[in-house]
């Protein structure tokens, strides 16, 4: 399973609207909380999250800042780059349903 699937079999599309739309700080991405939590997937889907993170930064020319802003601190990185790539595919699923 990659990180897109997880995120399919996890989260229903009223779930994934409110991750792509309020984002996974406010709460609303239930297995995304604690570092623990983003600790553990950043670990189970590495090559997966870094994969989709590269291709954005293809896309924009660039690395969203507030990952690149936590490189020095490993636990805040990995919580960055689950998130971001978890409100992305968020985003990605909601559209097309729109």
């Amino acid at each position: 399973m990659n990180f897109k699937t997880y995120m399919q079999e996890v989260y229903s599309i009223e779930e994934l609207n409110d991750i792509a739309n309020h984002g996974c700080a406010s709460g609303c991405a239930s297995t995304m909380i604690y570092y623990s939590d983003t600790s553990a997937l950043y670990n189970e889907y590495q090559d997966d999250l870094h994969e989709i993170i590269n291709e954005h930064a293809e896309c924009v020319g660039e690395f969203p800042s507030y990952i690149t802003n936590n490189f020095g601190d490993t636990v805040q990185f990995r919580n960055a780059v689950v998130w971001f790539c978890a409100e992305l595919i968020a985003y990605d699923e909601v559209s097309q349903f729109s």
